[in-house]
């Protein structure tokens, strides 16, 4: 049995442990160690100690923000200014990580991001979809969406409501799951990890250091600091990376410096491959029939958000050799979606310095197009004034979509020179977005758009004369961290196996979107909790068997 289900022992004995009360000689000693106590951690911790798996969780946050360790997370002074956030204003360090400010908007990878596709390089997992999809529904229940699945057909019958492109050769539909409110990970299951007597959770524990024994390929304690200086060791017979999809990569390249990259980094992997999902307003769908379209909003159901998306048909992505595009619609006014203010911007900002910009004609007719906007946004923005009662009226619906970017052994983390108050240093942020994936992106887009009129769904606006600001300073992120420790057949490909253990090593793991190889066009924290559960079975099993 897998998931919440099989979560039976308490104790009045509370194992949530100050690191700053113990004293360095303490004994610290599990079955498995757990470094980082965010959703793959506390997800990891519930399964093995319901398979009866004893666990330390090393948290180097507390159960509340607390900016000294938040600041861990800041980014080297050395980075290079590529436009990436850095990752301290994105990610939360602290007991249940992002998961205290996420949306909680879930859906699960597709068959095909798990496969060999010969038109994207890097891609291809060592396990296939088969391999995870037992564990999603348990998955489902953690993030607090149920385990009734995502199934297009299903849903649409549970709402009476219509897949309008469930005959189409080019789009399709997917679905996306939300708890309402969002599931925090360690309000839901932190007190019951807490009072279990197998889990013992250690907050104000950053980790620093790790012993391991190259002849052996054995790690035999994690080192933990409470302050700089006072250093505390855990024994156990596993380790488990859970630090995000960043840190994974800075730990483990800091451990390496030690250990002249024997674990997982003797190709120079680690760090490598750094994926995110760019978000973009790259189109506009003017409907011929809203009330077509009601799978596609927010439709709430006990306690639950479900709403669909479109993406493009796998007979697409193979036939044009695509990346998919997750393309929620939502609904907004005549002013939003004005043609006439961005191409405003975009021929004010080429004036100022001296240019004409590229489609300038297409600008100069939607700004005469639009006039009556252009003033309503010179009114609101100079005046704090409304002009038109229509500018606030239902237009149509913009398309804010997630890209799915390819592998690029060039986006990378790697190391600086200065270091956090605990000696690691901190980590410089390459990351740029193809030329490749942005024109997978627009021909994408042009498909998706012979779909909708295929289908008569209305008419999709690509907007590509936006793109130079689209793409600068307009572009945003699912801040969806991922690909620096990828999964891999073998080491030459990859840093850890199918089985999450490192390379070089016969008892260090890695968990959360790390390891993922490809990263779809979905968020990932729903396949980060299934892979948890996966990994929770066989470290159990190798527990055992010890």
């Amino acid at each position: 049995m897998i998931g919440l289900n099989k979560w039976s022992e308490e104790s009045e004995v509370e194992l949530l442990i100050d690191g700053t009360t113990l004293s360095r000689d303490a004994k610290l000693q599990a079955d498995v160690c757990i470094m980082g106590g965010g959703v793959a951690g506390l997800v990891l911790a519930r399964e093995l100690a319901g398979d009866k798996v004893s666990v330390i969780v090393l948290e180097s946050g507390g159960e509340g923000y607390q900016q000294p360790a938040q600041s861990l997370y800041r980014a080297s002074q050395e980075n290079p200014g590529t436009g990436y956030p850095d990752p301290e204003f994105s990610r939360l360090r602290m007991l249940g990580g992002s998961s205290n400010h996420w949306e909680n908007n879930t859906s699960p990878l597709d068959p095909i991001d798990f496969e060999k596709r010969s038109w994207i390089p890097g891609s291809g997992w060592p396990i296939g979809y088969a391999d995870l999809a037992p564990f999603y529904d348990a998955a489902g229940e953690y993030v607090g969406v149920g385990p009734d699945g995502y199934d297009t057909a299903y849903w649409a019958a549970q709402l009476s409501l219509e897949d309008v492109v469930k005959s189409s050769s080019l789009l399709a539909t997917g679905i996306a799951k939300a708890s309402l409110p969002p599931t925090r990970f360690y309000a839901a299951y932190g007190e019951a990890l807490v009072d279990h007597p197998l889990v013992t959770i250690i907050t104000q524990a950053t980790v620093v250091d790790i012993e391991f024994d190259q002849s052996q390929q054995m790690v035999s304690a994690a080192a933990f600091e409470t302050e700089p200086g006072n250093r505390i060791a855990v024994a156990a017979k596993k380790f488990v990376m859970c630090f995000g999809g960043i840190e994974n990569a800075r730990m483990l390249l800091h451990f390496n410096e030690k250990y002249n990259d024997q674990l997982g980094n003797r190709q120079g992997l680690v760090g490598r491959y750094f994926m995110d999902h760019p978000v973009v307003r790259g189109a506009s769908l003017f409907p011929d029939n809203v009330d077509a379209l009601g799978l596609y909003q927010v439709n709430e159901l006990d306690g639950r958000m479900v709403v669909g998306f479109l993406q493009l048909a796998r007979a697409a992505l193979e036939q044009h050799q695509l990346t998919n595009i997750r393309m929620p619609l939502v609904p907004t006014t005549h002013y939003y979606m004005s043609d006439g203010i961005s191409s405003h911007h975009i021929m004010q900002d080429a004036f100022a310095n001296g240019e004409l910009p590229d489609n300038f004609g297409t600008h100069l007719m939607n700004f005469i197009k639009d006039i009556d906007m252009v003033a309503e946004a010179v009114a609101r923005k100079a005046f704090k004034k409304k002009l038109f009662s229509h500018a606030d009226e239902f237009s149509g619906y913009l398309l804010s979509m997630m890209i799915e970017q390819t592998p690029n052994e060039n986006n990378r983390i790697s190391l600086g020179d200065d270091r956090d108050p605990y000696g690691v240093k901190r980590v410089v942020i390459d990351w740029s977005l193809s030329a490749d994936d942005r024109d997978r992106f627009w021909r994408g887009l042009e498909i998706a758009g012979r779909g909708v009129g295929a289908e008569q769904l209305g008419r999709l606006r690509i907007l590509k004369e936006r793109e130079e600001r689209m793409f600068g300073d307009q572009l945003s992120f699912g801040h969806h961290h991922s690909g620096t420790t990828r999964m891999a057949a073998n080491e030459q490909q990859g840093v850890v196996d199918k089985h999450h253990r490192v390379f070089g090593s016969q008892n260090l793991f890695v968990a959360g979107s790390s390891v993922f190889p490809t990263i779809g066009h979905v968020t990932p924290t729903l396949t980060i909790a299934a892979m948890a559960i996966r990994l929770a079975g066989q470290l159990a099993q190798e527990v055992r068997n010890d």
